[in-house]
């Protein structure tokens, strides 16, 4: 037998099963224990949230042998037992010439729909109610709709229409105004993810929680696509679904891989920030679904975080509509690539913002201050040095926070323009002792909280003059003076 897809398999057997569309199942369950149903239904929602499933449901309610029995008797129905998928009617419900489906998406003509509807007139063969379900009733032409028109308006007897839909502002008012409007929601995600992880234990396979709830996400209110996504999974797993499987068979950017983009956009390190992108694109995945997933990890950051006091949302906020114009500019576009990149890389320069790399306190000793000072002269005369230049751009992130005894710490606020430099520690080393005239060991260390260092790159005496500037007025923003 061949092998059945979980969206066939998962389809709702009562109104009891219909997930998510509880308010249709209560109203449609008391409908049917007073009698009170309508020959013609217009059902209306997004894909995947039970429209066609419903009016199987409802059409074989009206033929079903116990739901009638209970009608006459007078007792009520409960949604477990509606149909009863037991009696003679049930059983051969796909197979009764008395139910039609039409998909109206395929078959738009007015003569597909004369056709289809031209047995509406006969008696049913075998049922008490002749159906017909007609599916995305919106594609019909403009002749087809006027030729059911007539038909919904004064319906033969035995006769009920169900007519489902995705966009119902396609759908005529003359058919909307004869028919009776159920509205379907998008599920939501918590329901969904509840859901599939009932199934997947009839299935014998353990689905992650974080798993369940990133399928439900993908899905957006459509259970369909939630089983879909999770049949996916399924054919590839052997005993448990994972997130990590989840993105790999569907596609996705890992939330590791996300969050070490945004915290290098954080840390204004456009190498990291740059390093992390191109981790994503080698994984094979397309820009807009790069920038998508950075944009509904970091609203979802964003959610996880209210009421407390994270200082980082006007951060986020900043980075989404960047992304969110990014997006907008990708469609169409034969450069997505670059306009991501270039997003990002945007993102993360740094501002102009003039901050020394350590504060200046009063309180520090003369000799302190004198071998920092001493050793961050032989760092400057290094990094303007012919020999030191070609170190330039690894030395220009670097400042200089100790010097004692001979070793010389500096401190990079990136793990990766630190490795760089460790690479070249010892070639550094020896120019550094050539220009200062004695030997000198170099220590490396990492404070992403370290400002920029802006003394760096700056000649004599305009280095000089900007850093006792700074010490008159006490203050490590440069900006201040200007302000003061």
């Amino acid at each position: 037998m061949a092998y059945e897809a979980l969206y066939t398999r998962g389809r709702p057997k009562t109104l009891s099963q219909l997930i998510g569309q509880e308010h249709i199942a209560n109203a449609l369950t008391r409908a049917i224990s007073n009698e009170r149903l309508s020959h013609a239904y217009l059902l209306v929602g997004t894909r995947g949230t039970g429209k066609t499933s419903t009016a199987r449901l409802l059409s074989k309610a009206m033929n079903c042998e116990r739901v009638h029995e209970a009608q006459l008797s007078g007792r009520p129905l409960d949604k477990k037992e509606v149909p009863c998928n037991k009696c003679e009617s049930c059983k051969n419900f796909d197979s009764s010439p008395d139910n039609v489906e039409f998909d109206a998406a395929s078959n738009r003509s007015v003569e597909d729909v004369t056709r289809l509807l031209s047995t509406a007139y006969l008696a049913p063969l075998r049922s008490r109610v002749k159906t017909f379900i007609i599916d995305e009733v919106h594609m019909l032409s403009f002749e087809a709709v006027n030729s059911i028109l007539k038909l919904i308006e004064e319906p033969p007897p035995n006769v009920a229409f169900f007519l489902a839909t995705t966009e119902l502002n396609k759908v005529p008012m003359t058919i909307r105004s004869r028919c009776q409007v159920l509205n379907f929601r998008l599920i939501p995600q918590t329901t969904i993810a509840t859901y599939i992880q009932t199934l997947a234990r009839r299935l014998k396979v353990d689905l992650h929680e974080d798993a369940a709830k990133k399928i439900a996400r993908l899905a957006e209110g459509s259970m369909r696509d939630a089983l879909t996504y999770l049949d996916q999974c399924y054919a590839m797993a052997d005993k448990e679904i994972t997130l990590d499987d989840v993105n790999e068979t569907l596609g996705l950017i890992s939330n590791e891989s996300l969050d070490e983009i945004i915290a290098a956009v954080k840390m204004r390190d456009r190498t990291a920030t740059g390093n992390g992108l191109v981790k994503a694109f080698r994984s094979g995945l397309a820009a807009n679904v790069i920038a998508e997933s950075l944009i509904t990890h970091l609203r979802d950051i964003e959610f996880e975080n209210l009421g407390t006091n994270e200082k980082d949302f006007p951060e986020f906020d900043r980075m989404i509509e960047a992304l969110r114009k990014a997006t907008g500019e990708m469609n169409g576009s034969g450069i997505p690539d670059i306009i991501l990149e270039m997003t990002l890389m945007k993102l993360a320069a740094p501002a102009q913002n003039f901050t020394v790399s350590t504060p200046i306190v009063k309180a520090q000793t003369s000799a302190t201050v004198s071998n920092l000072d001493e050793g961050k002269k032989i760092f400057y005369d290094v990094t303007n040095s012919s020999e030191g230049k070609v170190y330039y751009p690894i030395l220009k992130n670097a400042a200089v926070t100790s010097f004692s005894d001979g070793v010389l710490t500096l401190t990079f606020k990136s793990k990766t323009f630190a490795s760089l430099f460790e690479g070249d520690k010892k070639d550094v080393e020896q120019i550094f002792e050539r220009i200062a005239g004695r030997a000198i060991k170099i220590s490396s260390d990492v404070n992403p909280n370290m400002p920029p260092p802006i003394l760096n790159g700056m000649g004599e005496p305009e280095r000089s003059n900007l850093a006792e500037a700074m010490s008159v007025f006490n203050t490590s923003d440069v900006t201040k003076i200007n302000d003061d």
